[in-house]
C-alpha cells in the first residue's frame, strides 16, 4: 500500500555546522602546514591555492551541501511544515533558497580567489590573498549563522517523528492530559509511550500499529492539549493539534468521567468543541474512558453533557481493563476505510 515517510532518515546527516564550529575549524584548515613535493614551482602560490581549495570544500560540505539533504518543499506533508514552523521556519521554501543563493556566491569566491592566487608574485601575496578569501568566506557564513541555527533546531524536531506511511489508515487519539490516551494506544498497538501519573508525560508524537482483518492501521499517541484558545497553547501542544489537523483520517477524543479526573468535565467538553472544529469533515468518535471508576449515574450524566457539545458516535470503554476497545477499533477502521480501496 505504498511506502513510509520517514522524515526522520530523510534529515538524517542534514544539520548544518554551527557557524562558531565552521569558524574554528576554517581557520585549523588554514593554518595547517600543507607539504608539497621538491619539484613544485611556485610553492607560495600553490600552497595558498591548497589551502583555499580545502576551506571552500570544507565550508560547501559542512553548511551547504548538508542543507541540499533536506527534503523539497513542494513534496512536503503539512504536518511536517507545521513543525517545521513549530522550530521557527515560517517560510521553509525561502529559507532554502537562500542557503542556494548563497552557496552561488561562495562557489564564485571561490573561482574569483582561485584566479588571484595564481596572479601573485610572492608567497606573502597568495598568503594575503587567501586570508582575504577566508574573512569573506567567514562573513557569509556569519550572515547566515541565525537560520542555521533554525534548521538545526528544526531537523532536531523532524529527527524525533516516526515514519508515517500516508497510504494506510491513520487514526489520532486526542484529548487532554491524564484522559488515558497512552494507555490506550499501549493497549491496542505496538507503541510503548510512557504512561505516568503526570500530565504533558507525552511530549511528541508516538505512532504504533494494529492489524485489524488484516489490514494495518497506524495509531497516534499525541500530547494532552489544554482547554484554551489556539494561539495560547504551548509547543508541546501544538505538536498534537498539528497532529489532529493534518494526520488524521480518523480521531479518537478521550475523555475522563470521573468527578476526580485531572481537568473537569467542563474543560474537556471545551477542548472537544475546538478539536471538533478543526477536524470537521472527517469521521470522529468520542471514548469515555475509565468506565470502571465511575458508577452509572455519573456516566449517564457525562454522556448527557457530551451531548450537547457532540452529535457523533460515544462509547463507553476502559483502556485499562479493555472493555469496549475492541468496538472502538473496529467502528475506526470503518470511518477510515472509504478513503483505502483495499480495506
Amino acid at each position: 500500500m505504498g511506502e513510509e515517510v520517514c522524515i526522520s532518515e530523510e534529515v538524517k546527516g542534514a544539520s548544518p555546522v554551527p557557524y562558531a564550529d565552521v569558524r574554528r575549524r576554517v581557520l585549523e584548515i588554514f593554518r595547517k602546514p600543507v607539504p608539497l613535493a621538491k619539484g613544485v614551482k611556485k610553492k607560495g602560490m600553490v600552497k595558498h591555492l591548497i589551502k583555499v581549495d580545502r576551506v571552500y570544500g570544507y565550508v560547501d560540505s559542512a553548511v551547504f551541501a548538508k542543507v541540499e539533504k533536506l527534503p523539497k518543499p513542494e513534496g512536503l506533508n503539512a504536518f511536517y511544515a507545521e513543525i517545521l514552523k513549530l522550530a521557527g521556519i515560517a517560510d521553509y521554501a525561502d529559507i532554502l533558497r537562500k542557503f542556494r543563493g548563497y552557496r552561488r556566491v561562495l562557489r564564485k569566491l571561490w573561482k574569483e580567489y582561485r584566479l588571484k592566487i595564481k596572479s601573485t608574485v610572492s608567497a606573502r601575496e597568495a598568503n594575503d590573498v587567501a586570508r582575504e578569501f577566508v574573512g569573506r568566506t567567514l562573513s557569509l557564513v556569519r550572515r547566515i549563522r541565525k537560520d542555521i541555527d533554525l534548521l538545526r533546531a528544526a531537523v532536531a524536531e523532524l529527527r524525533k517523528l516516526p515514519c508515517f506511511n500516508f497510504n494506510e489508515p491513520i487514526i489520532v487519539v486526542a484529548g487532554m492530559p491524564q484522559v488515558g490516551k497512552s494507555t490506550f494506544v499501549r493497549r491496542v498497538s505496538t507503541a510503548e509511550p510512557e504512561v505516568s501519573p503526570f500530565p504533558f508525560t507525552t511530549k511528541d508524537v508516538i505512532l504504533g500499529h494494529v492489524f485489524l482483518d488484516h489490514v494495518r492501521v497506524q495509531i497516534i499517541d499525541t500530547p494532552g492539549i489544554l482547554d484554551r484558545p489556539l494561539d495560547e497553547l504551548n509547543e508541546i501542544e501544538r505538536k498534537a493539534v498539528s497532529a489532529v489537523r493534518f494526520l488524521g483520517d480518523v480521531l479518537l477524543f478521550l475523555i475522563d468521567p470521573r468527578p476526580s479526573s485531572y481537568y473537569s468535565l467542563e474543560e474537556q467538553l471545551g477542548l472537544l468543541r475546538m478539536v471538533r472544529s478543526i477536524f470537521r469533515g472527517k469521521g470522529m468518535i468520542v471514548a469515555v474512558n475509565k468506565i470502571d471508576e465511575v458508577n452509572d449515574n455519573r456516566l449517564e450524566y457525562v454522556v448527557k453533557e457530551i451531548r450537547k457539545v457532540f452529535d457523533g458516535e460515544i462509547y463507553l470503554i476502559s483502556a485499562l481493563q479493555g472493555t469496549g476497545v475492541d468496538a472502538v477499533l473496529r467502528r475506526l477502521l470503518e470511518l477510515a476505510a472509504s478513503k483505502y480501496l483495499t480495506i
